[in-house]
């Protein structure tokens, strides 16, 4: 073989050395707090699918639970910190916290979580560090305003609930505290700690003489919206929920962000620049979904006679 053609084959090698380098196969770790149901079409999955249709090459897309513990979400963040990946996404505002804690160096992008300002991330459009990410917040302001356009304007006392272990719970309710002070409407809180607690925490709170519940950002308390529907119903008391599952299972409505809608939309975008572009996360404005999203659930809103406005229900996403 001539030199030239030496010199040939490696400039050649070298080339595909560099382009094999570049096109790298990354690691992604996604961790969940809450145990989820195998069947269920969860949102780490839903991230997991659209990683893999977004173009890159990964060498292993991994996912992990805290199983709603927080000792094992804080010893399985510090395993995942020490691994090397290239970037770990949490789901939920409860895997937040922990990730604080715990992931230092790791480029690292949260999805699901309520105001990142309530978590100690001050400014949104700069997070610094190695963190950002996209939350499903809608000012409690706007989200009482809608219920009240629902209820023509008739809300002079909210009853809400809460659970009592949600780690968003603290902020959650100093919000809805301030929101609803802001607004002059009166209101009355319960805790509950099981499922189980919604009977009693929902016959509170109608002796209370509240004109209508919300249901607040726990699966607890939303994905059981069916138990305090049957006892609500009875006195044709509305219940809101804060998430649109709570809507499925006979609250009236929810102005929500859609979960999925804001992986496809801001989560997806924020991993591509980080892992393809070396993007610190730090530097990265958290994002959220442009248009918050309107569910109605008309079958029990008719169940209580109540008279959802036009304007609402032209802006409907979903009705049930």
């Amino acid at each position: 073989m001539s030199i030239i053609m030496r010199l040939f084959l490696s400039l050649f090698l070298v080339k595909i050395f560099i382009v094999s380098a570049y096109c790298e196969n990354y690691k992604v770790a996604i961790f969940d707090y809450d145990l989820r149901s195998k069947t269920e079409l969860t949102v780490a999955k839903h991230i997991e699918k659209r990683l893999k249709k977004s173009g890159l090459k990964f060498s292993k897309i991994d996912q992990f639970t805290g199983e709603e513990n927080e000792k094992k979400a804080l010893k399985v963040l510090k395993k995942l910190e020490a691994s090397n990946y290239d970037l770990i996404i949490t789901i939920t505002s409860d895997a937040m916290i922990p990730g604080l804690h715990k992931v230092k160096k790791t480029p690292w992008l949260f999805t699901n979580v309520n105001n990142p300002k309530f978590f100690g991330i001050s400014n949104l459009k700069k997070p610094g560090r190695n963190v950002s990410g996209v939350t499903y917040y809608i000012p409690v302001t706007r989200q009482i305003k809608f219920f009240k356009e629902i209820l023509g304007g008739k809300l002079k006392k909210l009853g809400l609930i809460f659970d009592y272990h949600a780690k968003s719970r603290k902020a959650e309710l100093r919000e809805f505290r301030a929101a609803a002070k802001k607004l002059g409407i009166a209101y009355e809180i319960e805790l509950i700690k099981n499922k189980s607690d919604l009977s009693d925490a929902t016959n509170k709170l109608l002796k209370s003489k509240v004109d209508a519940i919300v249901l607040t950002s726990s699966g607890r308390v939303y994905k059981n919206a069916d138990l305090v529907v049957g006892i609500t119903s009875v006195k044709k008391i509305p219940v809101f929920s804060v998430n649109k599952k709570g809507v499925i299972k006979g609250a009236i409505s929810a102005l929500a962000s859609d979960y999925y809608v804001m992986v496809d939309e801001c989560l997806i975008p924020m991993a591509k620049e980080v892992l393809k572009n070396g993007k610190s996360p730090g530097a990265m404005p958290v994002r959220n979904i442009k248009k918050p999203m309107v569910y109605l659930n008309t079958t029990q809103a008719k169940k209580i006679d109540l008279v959802i406005p036009r304007k609402v229900k032209k802006r409907a996403l979903k009705t049930y």
